[in-house]
């Protein structure tokens, strides 16, 4: 597929792939339904593949756990912005490690092309079954490479909202509900409800 700086920054506009998806919500339906059959819809939620702001080669996306936030933010080469971590009040763990969060799927592999620092050990693997299914639903929808997934975190509320920075290359998802604040707001992750196949 490419590098990383390839995959990221070919990532659609969140506004766009979000219209996509609204159109055909029946697709959703079908993806948590191949979640459950394959036993990962308590291991990955549903991501509307989007980028923040562009990178260059080096770098990757890699989100921190704030305070009632996740801020993610550019590594270079590995290395975490401590400064900027330290304003936001955010000091990582020892021995930590950064690690794929969010995938594209697409021609039957899984591309990590998003990051978090974390102590807990890597995902589960997706098998080449899943990946066949999830990838030939997606291309029946033309929606290939819009969905992808995300690792799960129970951590985060689903109803949390993302505010991106594309000038300071930073993206902050803020644990409350933008919608009791009367904020617009569009979805970009949907979680396998616990009773049933809805998300």
């Amino acid at each position: 597929m490419g590098s990383l700086q390839k995959v990221y920054n070919s990532l659609g506009d969140v506004y766009e792939g979000f219209e996509t998806m609204a159109s055909r919500p029946h697709v959703l339906f079908t993806l948590a339904n191949l979640l459950i059959e394959c036993r990962l819809d308590k291991t990955y939620d549903i991501r509307l593949n989007h980028k923040h702001f562009d990178i260059r080669d080096g770098e990757q996306v890699v989100s921190f756990t704030g305070r009632d936030l996740i801020l993610s933010s550019v590594c270079n080469n590995g290395e975490l912005p401590t400064e900027m971590l330290s304003a936001e009040g955010i000091n990582p763990v020892q021995g930590g490690a950064i690690r794929p969060s969010d995938f594209l799927l697409k021609d039957g592999i899984a591309i990590p092309y998003e990051f978090a620092y974390t102590t807990s050990p890597p995902g589960r693997a997706l098998n080449p079954y899943f990946l066949e299914q999830w990838c030939s639903i997606l291309e029946r929808e033309d929606m290939e490479g819009l969905l992808g997934l995300c690792v799960r975190d129970d951590n985060v509320p689903v109803n949390a909202h993302e505010v991106s920075d594309s000038e300071k290359r930073v993206n902050r998802l803020f644990f409350v509900d933008a919608r009791e604040k009367g904020m617009d707001v569009i979805s970009t992750t949907w979680r396998v409800r616990e009773h049933g196949n809805k998300c």
